[in-house]
């Protein structure tokens, strides 16, 4: 069941002191539905180490150097959110991690039932919150500085949305962070009778689905702007407020500092847990955020496929219609991948999502530079972050006359 709060469990667990200090390495994938040995592998070796250009597309050289990695030392390896249950699959990629110290752990999150017994293990099977506790993490949240016994009809109508929620933690975060800035019992009460509370549907979706519906209307699209972002990708907030004002979706009121506005939209949807900050964040002391993978979900629904991920698109005609869309760093210039781009004409955000450690900046291949991007005439946002390179054509601020924001960091 999602929303239960199985990777929060576990990440409480991979976050703890104690746990670091006891494994000489440790690593975090996030599986997904798309099961796939190639970016399992190479996301772990990204996770623990850096690796050779020549290792990059070939997956036996990419085990074995894994392989070589955990060889003898102590580690703690989690894959979050495992959909496959194809007993042959899971034990192709479990073979990697046998010559690992003794000690050594892995830990699966995953909804399926079938997946948590193919793994023939240690299983921790997690339960619904009771009553009591859900109430307890509803109220934390929704009445925040307040007492509830204040607020007596507030208290009855929010003790009824609880029971709907059936003991999901995000489902039970989700609405409160919704519910904290309404202070009219009529607002509450428009929720509970909600026709979305279909009992034939998923209970987690229905409260997710109520959150963004009942979300202000300049909060909408940046939301769902946000499903430009893979799942558990920690994002800053700077970041994002940049490209949400690049793309027209802050307009001040009156005189308004823009930026401020931005920053209000953006702890508007973190007090109503669309956004959860990371604990140990991985650029020194920045800030980082992410969403659970399905608020994500969410997301991707509302954007309508207008906010896509290179990697995903399927066919020609999601390169046509997408408008924000970001992809995943390589070190080979990233040319075969971004030539794709000649169908994406109508594109307004360009972002480069690094989710490998790099040691060094890899360069962007001059085609890119010089023959795809001044192609991409609509853009308003453009990131060049982390890449190397000694200097911008021309013909970029020629031709690029929309783009708003410009990241060379």
């Amino acid at each position: 069941m999602g929303g239960i709060g199985k990777t929060t469990l576990a990440q409480v667990v991979y976050n703890d002191k104690k746990v670091t200090d006891h494994f000489y390495l440790k690593g975090w994938f996030c599986v997904s539905e798309a099961y796939d040995a190639f970016r399992i592998t190479k996301g772990l070796l990204q996770e623990i180490d850096s690796f050779d250009l020549k290792d990059d597309n070939n997956l036996n050289r990419l085990q074995v150097k894994l392989k070589e990695k955990l060889n003898g030392k102590r580690f703690l390896i989690v894959l979050d959110d495992v959909w496959n249950d194809n007993y042959r699959e899971w034990n192709d990629l479990r073979n990697i991690f046998v010559q690992g110290d003794i000690g050594s752990k892995i830990i699966v999150t995953t909804r399926k039932e079938s997946v948590a017994l193919m793994m023939r293990t240690e299983q921790i099977s997690m339960d619904t919150l009771s009553i009591d506790d859900s109430w307890s993490l509803f109220k934390r949240h929704a009445f925040e500085n307040m007492d509830p016994m204040e607020h007596p009809e507030l208290e009855e109508v929010g003790k009824q949305i609880v029971a709907k929620c059936k003991g999901l933690p995000l489902a039970l975060k989700t609405l409160a962070g919704m519910l904290r800035s309404e202070s009219e019992v009529e607002g509450w009460r428009r929720i509970l009778r909600s026709e979305i509370w279909d009992p034939s549907n998923n209970d987690i979706l229905s409260a997710l689905m109520l959150s963004y519906n009942e979300l202000p209307p300049h909060l909408k699209p940046c939301f769902s702007y946000c499903a430009i972002f893979p799942k558990d990708y920690p994002f800053r907030k700077e970041q994002v407020i940049h490209l949400w004002i690049a793309n027209g979706l802050v307009v001040p009121w009156g005189d308004e500092r823009i930026q401020e506005l931005g920053n209000q939209f953006f702890l508007e949807l973190r007090s109503r847990s669309l956004f959860e900050r990371v604990p140990n964040p991985s650029q020194g002391k920045t800030e980082e955020f992410l969403m659970h993978d399905l608020v994500n979900d969410l997301a991707q629904v509302a954007s309508s496929k207008l906010c896509v991920r290179l990697e995903e698109c399927q066919g020609s005609h999601m390169l046509e219609q997408s408008r924000h869309m970001s992809y995943s760093m390589g070190r080979d210039g990233d040319f075969e991948k971004l030539k794709l781009l000649s169908k994406s004409e109508q594109l307004r955000t360009l972002l480069p999502i690094k989710i490998q450690r790099l040691f060094l900046r890899p360069k962007l291949s001059k085609r890119v530079l010089h023959n795809i991007l001044p192609r991409l005439t609509s853009l308003r946002a453009l990131s060049l972050s982390h890449y190397w390179i000694k200097e911008l054509p021309n013909d970029l601020f020629i031709k690029l006359k929309l783009l708003r924001f410009l990241d060379l960091s």
